[in-house]
């Protein structure tokens, strides 16, 4: 049975000699960490880690041992108080540190400081909205109130789509993929749109690979259908999902032209693959980039076709604004 020994951190008297964790360092006097003395939770963290015997190196290899991942580095950082743990994952890890060390179960986690909080876009919230245009039809389709709150509490990491064309040159098929990280804890859904120039008919469906699809909207007059997508729990501050989505259009009016996304935040990742119908082929394929909703095609480069009859475009951290590709077919001017 492991000896459990109180918490409590080290209080060096006034004539204790300087060590490479100690405020004076010049370890921790560098950029990093000037200026800023250990947390109580670093002190504890330390003492412990001393009086078990243990390096970093060796702290890290026993969390290893136990399936968790932290590099001696972050362990060092959270020692000399430059950062703390704060995400589900980081806080698992403080766990088993407890455990490792001989500490009562809790006692690190109490000594934790307050969440700092998650850094998020400049362009976050007020600067989002534009975007969407000075009229935008999600606001139609959802009302004002619930567009003013769209996906409030989670910021979207990456976003990967693919559209799927039948013979006839119509969309037949869009898939979506795309990971998103909660910003406030409770965080529990996303709402995704898909617009459509002229409205599909029936049968159009949906349905969810990854997450609960809560609720689907279609508002014929708009071109425009809404998927509500559950998480299946809330999530907590920093954590992060995948969330999955499949719509099947019925037939629908002429040819599709072009297809598009509006990213009303920054996005790491964003990939946007469109498949085309061997019969049904494009005379040219292009990239463009639109700085919001109703301004023109801007940044157009000519994308090649791939062997297999798609093409894709993946900007490197995608800006916010609208993403798209159009086509020509055969035998027409635009």
């Amino acid at each position: 049975m492991a000896d459990h020994h109180p918490i409590r951190p080290a209080r060096p008297g006034p004539s204790a000699p300087s060590s490479p964790s100690s405020p004076s360092s010049p370890d921790a006097l560098s950029p990093q960490g000037r200026g800023r003395p250990p947390s109580a939770f670093g002190q504890a963290l330390r003492e412990a880690r001393e009086r078990k015997g243990l390096t970093l190196a060796r702290l890290r290899d026993h969390l290893a041992r136990r399936g968790v991942r932290v590099s001696t580095v972050t362990l060092s950082h959270w020692q000399r108080g430059r950062s703390q743990p704060e995400r589900p994952e980081s806080l698992r890890a403080v766990s088993a540190i407890e455990s490792i060390l001989g500490c009562p179960a809790g006692g690190l986690l109490a000594l934790l400081g307050p969440r700092r909080p998650l850094p998020t876009p400049p362009e976050r919230l007020e600067n989002a909205r534009p975007v969407y245009g000075p009229e935008p039809l999600l606001a139609r389709a959802l009302g004002e109130e619930e567009f003013s709150r769209l996906n409030e509490g989670t910021v979207p990491v990456s976003v990967q789509e693919t559209v799927h064309l039948d013979r006839t040159g119509r969309t037949a098929r869009h898939t979506v993929t795309q990971v998103v990280r909660a910003t406030h804890d409770g965080a529990d859904h996303v709402t995704a749109h898909l617009n459509v120039d002229e409205p599909p008919g029936p049968p159009m469906t949906a349905s969810a690979q990854c997450g609960v699809l809560l609720d689907q909207r279609c508002v014929p007059a708009l071109g425009l259908t809404t998927l509500r997508i559950g998480f299946g729990r809330p999530l907590a501050r920093g954590e992060s999902t995948v969330v999955a989505y499949t719509v099947d259009l019925g037939p629908h009016g002429h040819r599709t032209t072009h297809h598009e996304r509006a990213l009303p935040l920054h996005v790491r990742h964003y990939f946007l693959h469109v498949v085309f119908h061997p019969e049904a082929l494009p005379a040219s394929v292009y990239g463009y980039y639109r700085a919001h909703d109703g301004a023109p095609r801007a940044d157009i480069r000519t994308l090649p076709l791939s062997g297999s009859g798609t093409a894709h475009i993946l900007p490197a951290d995608a800006a916010a604004g609208v993403h798209g590709i159009f086509w020509k077919w055969p035998g027409t001017a635009t």
